[in-house]
């Protein structure tokens, strides 16, 4: 576009009077541009805007033209301070003015008001909001304004030298969009593309898709089918690794069908799932939830059921869950390695 757009610029400067409305029209599409690129990069898109024949529409975007009369207001101030107050005071207003600029292009660009613009809470807000990334676009101004006044000693094409001016001069707008977005919390923006806005479709996606597997398993379970019921079940949760998280969340919504054998099954690879992870206290919550619902349940294996007990009896402070869960354990687990330890448990906790 740079290319383009400097080609076009040197044909205008060589055709007199008749170059001048596609000067004026390359120069308005262009910094109509620029500020369409800060919306964009504003909004966390990766890719700059498609120049579009709309930009054309002298109606469509004032931005530009607010910004050349803040700068003409520059201007202005300057010259009537230096005429006042002597050139030392008008360097200083010009040098504050200047400073203070790339926060009033960041202001219109986001609020779209020029009073907004050049008010001085809002500027204030804004380069606090962006904190050490605005010395930052200062750095990266100046970097360009020193390396374009050296190139212009060199004796550069004119179109070459257009070509690098738009394109530093698009870079600064890219620039100082890029550090409003990534300061969006600070500044309380809200963009179109983000981290969070990304991970947050990517899981509502993947809550479809999980709601419509537990139907599909729900369906299958209501008209007798299950094994194949189980199978579906099994493959969601193998497919997000058995996830802790995945099983509570699957169990909560398993807990309402009418058949219990799959809620009491999920609990038990739960249990299992979180002693393997050594989150004991979730394993023992999940157990003594289970059992005010269905005093029959029991963890899976005869090592999850004494670890259960053990940590009920000793550092849970639920006396009562590990005596249910010792009252058949010989019976469930007869020959049992831990027989002689749960026996010993269970008769420290009648006493």
């Amino acid at each position: 576009m740079v290319i383009v757009f400097g080609v076009l610029l040197v044909l205008a400067s060589k055709a007199g009077l008749m170059g001048i409305p596609l000067a004026l029209i390359l120069t308005s599409w262009f910094f109509k541009y620029a500020y369409i690129l800060f919306d964009h990069t504003v909004r966390g898109f990766d890719e700059p805007p498609t120049l579009d024949i709309q930009m054309l529409n002298p109606l469509d975007e004032q931005r530009p033209l607010a910004q050349v009369v803040i700068l003409g207001l520059i201007y202005a101030g300057t010259k009537l301070a230096q005429s006042s107050f002597g050139s030392t005071t008008a360097a200083i207003i010009g040098v504050a003015a200047v400073l203070v600029l790339p926060a009033s292009v960041a202001v219109l660009g986001l609020e779209r008001n020029i009073l907004k613009a050049v008010y001085p809470v809002a500027l204030g807000k804004m380069i606090i909001g962006l904190g050490p990334f605005y010395a930052l676009v200062l750095g990266i101004i100046a970097s360009f304004a020193l390396i374009l006044g050296w190139l212009g000693t060199r004796g550069l094409w004119l179109s070459l030298e257009l070509i690098l001016g738009m394109f530093a001069f698009l870079s600064i707008f890219s620039v100082l969009g890029g550090v409003v977005y990534e300061r969006r919390h600070e500044l309380g923006l809200e963009t179109w593309v983000s981290p969070e806005r990304t991970d947050e479709r990517r899981q509502q996606q993947e809550l479809r898709q999980s709601e419509a597997t537990v139907t599909e398993a729900y369906g299958l379970m209501r008209v007798g089918s299950h094994t194949e019921a189980w199978a579906v079940l099994q493959t969601w949760l193998s497919a997000r690794g058995y996830a802790a998280e995945d099983y509570r969340w699957l169990c909560a919504r398993v807990a309402q069908w009418h058949d219990p054998r799959y809620i009491t099954r999920l609990n038990e690879e739960h249990i299992d799932r979180l002693l393997a992870l050594k989150r004991t206290g979730e394993a023992l919550d999940i157990a003594a939830a289970r059992l005010r619902v269905d005093p029959a349940f029991r963890p899976k294996s005869a090592v999850s059921t004494l670890k259960i007990a053990q940590l009920a009896a000793q550092g849970g402070g639920s006396p009562a869950v590990a005596r249910s869960l010792l009252s058949d354990y010989a019976a469930r687990f007869p020959g049992d390695l831990h027989l002689a330890a749960a026996a010993s448990l269970a008769r420290s906790l009648e006493t």
